[in-house]
């Protein structure tokens, strides 16, 4: 199973949106997320709202049998660090020097999800190596409970420190940055005054 992968801009995400959605619910609606429904049926509008976003790019991966099996997206982080309340909390536990160190010149990735059938078979890991290609920094947050963390850190992101409690319902969320410019470690302790 070779699971060919295949970039998308904004506009190349819509003719899919309905199976992006629903394997979205899939992978969502089970443990180890276990989203409320009122989370998964905000999710169609989130997903609208992000592809207008400036350089947004998705990949996505289909099994043999034309099935969607995987999707991973995000965007260039905006230098201004405009336009949501996630990079206020970024701000507000790490401090702005070092939130606009992190996130300079790098991509937010903001899903990556893989049909629960299709996982183990280095999908994931294709999509988020791809989608990052070329980019001298990258971010994203998530659970370091969950599965997704140790894909993470055994493609070498590290955990750069945890968002504040109750910034996602049911879960305690970290900052996870891959950065290959080397810069300062991304910690509450590094904060600037």
């Amino acid at each position: 199973m070779s699971h060919p992968c295949h970039v998308h801009d904004g506009s190349g995400i819509a003719p899919i949106s309905g199976q992006v959605i629903d394997l979205y619910r899939e992978c969502y609606a089970a443990p180890p997320w276990s989203e409320t429904p009122e989370q998964l049926d905000a999710y169609p509008a989130r997903l609208a709202a992000v592809t207008e976003r400036a350089g947004f790019r998705a990949m996505t991966a289909h099994d043999d049998g034309g099935r969607l099996a995987g999707v991973c997206y995000g965007w260039p982080t905006p230098a201004g660090l405009t336009g949501g309340g996630l990079y206020d909390a970024l701000v507000e536990t790490f401090g702005a020097a070092t939130v606009a160190a992190f996130t300079r010149d790098a991509f937010e990735v903001a899903e990556l999800f893989v049909r629960p059938g299709s996982q183990g078979q280095g999908i994931g890991r294709r999509l988020l190596t791809r989608l990052t290609a070329g980019w001298p920094a990258a971010w994203l947050i998530t659970d370091p409970h969950k599965p997704a963390a140790a894909l993470y850190r055994k493609l070498g992101w590290r955990e750069a420190g945890q968002l504040p409690a109750g910034f996602y319902p049911g879960a305690r969320l970290s900052v996870y940055a891959l950065d290959g410019r080397h810069g300062p470690a991304v910690t509450p302790e590094s904060r600037s005054a």
